[in-house]
């Protein structure tokens, strides 16, 4: 037994001996079997659901997210807009040359970063990260450039595919 199965059956047993020691009475008496298998229900979940997590497996069955579009005239030459991308927040900023984008999750701890005009940086507010305008670190603890996302202009609307959340 390896990997997945070995991780899982090893969480399982850790959360079913720590609420087992919970549960149990002065007298070292153990659970009834009722609530032993209840138990080791709850553990199983917890680790099936925990190990999808680590190994990114998701239990949604609608298929891909759909892609974000956004109207061409709600962005602004030179002005950064801030969309939600499924749960990730991307900044969209037009120029003359086209439309660029940016995950506004912080490099090193996925606090998400916030633009300070008067400066020309962005700022992680949990741990003081630096990036300048392009997205690069500057200062702090991250070390990787805020993450580039590809977008596509279509016609009137600017698109983000399900992939690049």
């Amino acid at each position: 037994m390896g990997g997945w199965a070995e991780a899982e059956r090893r969480m399982s047993e850790s959360i079913e001996m720590s609420v087992k020691r919970s549960f149990m009475n002065g007298s070292g008496n153990r659970p009834d079997p009722g609530r032993r298998k209840t138990l080791r229900l709850l553990g199983a979940t917890a680790a099936g659901t925990a190990a999808g997590a680590l190994f990114g497996i998701s239990c949604a069955t609608d298929g891909d997210p759909a892609p974000t579009e956004v109207p061409l005239e709600d962005l602004p030459l030179g002005e950064r807009v801030r969309v939600l991308h499924g749960e990730t927040p991307v900044e969209l900023l037009r120029s003359a040359e086209g439309v660029t984008a940016r995950s506004l999750w912080c490099t090193h701890y996925g606090c998400e970063v916030v633009w300070d005009g008067p400066r020309g940086v962005y700022l992680c507010p949990c741990h003081d990260g630096v990036f300048d305008a392009r997205g690069r670190v500057k200062a702090g603890p991250p070390t990787a450039p805020l993450r580039r996302v590809e977008v596509r202009v279509e016609g009137d609307r600017v698109i983000i595919d399900p992939d690049e959340a």
